[in-house]
């Protein structure tokens, strides 16, 4: 799992806050393992990259049947749909390891929850047509379902896979009280060898 996740920067761990942001998004998976799950921010940019080649591809189609000889503006939106349906099917096949156009660009990747591992050829391929296809479809139902005034009921669906931020293979270690309690001290030292810019205000004012 490691490998495919690929190596992190030195970078990353030179920054706190990411730092810290790594160590609230550990999670564990089925076994055992703990990974740091990818931000909100990244799963949303992966997912916008992968559906924006999809209906470019799907465009492109329409515009093809349309402007072919044989074809007319009316057989142009089957053309668009049935692309739209495949297309996610067959970029999924090519992504088997987890790693598609999106997750490159975010630095993130897809595994199986059980084990960290590859989601593999058909599952790639279903997670693919999920977020292309039936995404899109369940936001609308709950936008509608909500200016109804109604919300979706039930259990969501069991964990199947997860999108880990590959720039941290291993999760960030926790902070040990003993580092906590000496950066304190070195931050008190600090502020003990400052003027005293603001002593005098109170009395003075």
């Amino acid at each position: 799992m490691a490998g495919t996740q690929g190596a992190a920067g030195t970078g990353f761990y030179a920054d706190p806050a990411l730092m810290e942001s790594a160590r609230k998004r550990t999670r564990t998976l089925g076994n055992g393992i703990p990974v740091v799950e990818a931000t909100g921010w990244q799963a949303f940019c992966s997912w916008a990259v992968d559906f924006s080649l999809v209906a470019a591809i799907a465009a492109v189609a329409a515009a093809a049947v349309a402007g072919s000889i044989m074809g007319t503006a009316g057989q142009a939106a089957p053309a668009a749909v049935t692309v739209w349906i495949a297309v996610p099917w067959l970029y999924g096949f090519c992504c088997a390891a987890g790693l598609s156009l999106g997750s490159l660009a975010t630095c993130t990747v897809l595994v199986r929850f059980d084990s960290g591992g590859r989601p593999g050829l058909w599952r790639a391929g279903w997670v693919m047509f999920a977020r292309m296809v039936l995404f899109p479809i369940v936001i609308l139902v709950i936008l509608l379902a909500a200016a109804g005034g109604s919300g979706p009921t039930g259990d969501g669906p069991k964990t199947r896979h997860i999108t880990l931020d590959r720039r941290f293979p291993v999760p960030p270690p926790p902070i040990s009280p003993d580092v906590t309690r000496a950066a304190a001290e070195a931050a008190t030292a600090r502020h003990n060898q400052l003027p005293g810019l603001y002593e005098g205000r109170g009395r003075r004012g």
